[in-house]
């Protein structure tokens, strides 16, 4: 979980405000894809509030190329 959070391949805007999709492929036996919904902390927030994982589950290829194709890309891995 760390690992997809600290170092994501893609973050995906949302329509919901401080809020990011994080996409991370894990190679390993099987590649496995998964998808985060983050809720990120603002200079406008509380100070006390952190970052929040609000949804975490594996996708598909299809789901994956979708997202791509569709949505905004705010961050791509190099």
């Amino acid at each position: 979980m760390k690992e997809i959070v600290e170092h994501p391949d893609y973050l995906i805007e949302t329509n919901k405000s401080n809020t990011a999709l994080v996409l991370k492929e894990i190679i390993a036996v099987n590649n496995k894809v998964f998808k985060v919904v983050v809720r990120l902390n603002t200079s406008t927030d509380n100070p006390q509030y952190k970052n929040s994982i609000i949804t975490f589950m594996k996708i598909n290829e299809k789901e994956w190329k979708r997202l791509l194709k569709n949505k905004t890309i705010l961050y791509k891995r190099e």
